[in-house]
């Protein structure tokens, strides 16, 4: 009788144990706050420079009230605070998502601009920022999609407030991204591709004709023309390149071309045929 007693006493010890344990795991939901709250204490954090948790308060309005009053305030605040926490993707997706819902909202032309905003500061890596490495050296997409975006924007909203901003990055833009054409165009000249270098520098000349690397990618063109054993064009490029530029380092005195230089290991060896170009 004693061991019966002892045993469902234990029984009953571990069952009551077993019950506690399982309901201090269940999830512990907070009560739903009124929507202005979740906006107030978002647009508090934002003012005291918490991106991070204004993010929180905003995801939060936007579960709980999706289509209440402050909901279509919240997805612009969102975008803004996802730019400051540096979560430039998100906030990208974050105005595209805006773009999509709200066609005709009255401060659209903000939301194109924080898009393009957040694709051009998200070019400027850690290593652009803190060692100070030429961004014309890594590759030109995002710089490209930065340029097309802030490009929208003005098309759309010429009067925009934020246009006049918009036209300096692209301004900045453009000489990045001239610039990377034309060391690509080296590239392939070093390489024995002329017609490879042609292309990209004319790309430049066309494209970006107001940029600081027109007299290069014009050079690059002449050197291309004669490596192609095409005269007649390459001294059609040289009058350009005088005319243009009637101080440029690339004719001497008697407006002859004179032909780039070269690094010596300009031709490839065999090993950078057998790599594909992995190992020079």
């Amino acid at each position: 009788m004693g061991f019966h007693h002892s045993l469902l006493r234990f029984v009953g010890i571990i069952s009551f144990s077993l019950l506690v344990a399982a309901c201090s795991s269940k999830p512990v939901h907070e009560p739903d706050l009124p929507e202005q709250v979740y906006y107030d204490k978002a647009q508090q954090a934002i003012e005291e420079g918490l991106p991070v948790t204004a993010i929180k308060h905003l995801k939060d309005l936007d579960a709980r009230y999706p289509f209440g009053e402050y909901s279509t305030r919240a997805e612009l605040d969102l975008i803004y605070a996802q730019y400051e926490a540096g979560e430039y993707i998100a906030a990208h997706a974050s105005a595209d998502r805006f773009i999509k819902n709200h066609p005709s909202h009255e401060l659209l032309d903000y939301v194109y601009y924080m898009r393009a905003l957040s694709t051009y500061t998200g070019t400027q890596t850690l290593v652009a920022r803190y060692l100070n490495t030429d961004p014309s050296n890594r590759d030109s997409k995002e710089f490209t999609q930065s340029f097309n975006e802030l490009g929208d924007l003005l098309a759309r909203y010429p009067n925009s407030q934020y246009a006049p901003d918009a036209k300096a990055r692209m301004q900045h833009l453009r000489e990045i991204i001239a610039k990377h054409e034309v060391q690509v165009a080296f590239y392939y000249l070093k390489r024995k591709a002329p017609l490879s270098a042609l292309r990209r520098s004319q790309e430049v000349i066309e494209h970006y004709p107001s940029s600081l690397s027109v007299e290069r990618a014009l050079a690059i063109s002449v050197q291309s023309y004669y490596d192609l054993n095409q005269d007649d064009l390459a001294k059609l490029n040289i009058s350009v390149l005088q005319n243009n530029y009637p101080d440029t380092e690339y004719l001497d005195e008697s407006g002859d071309f004179i032909a780039l230089s070269l690094p010596s290991d300009a031709d490839p060896g065999f090993l950078y045929w057998v790599t594909f170009g992995l190992i020079d």
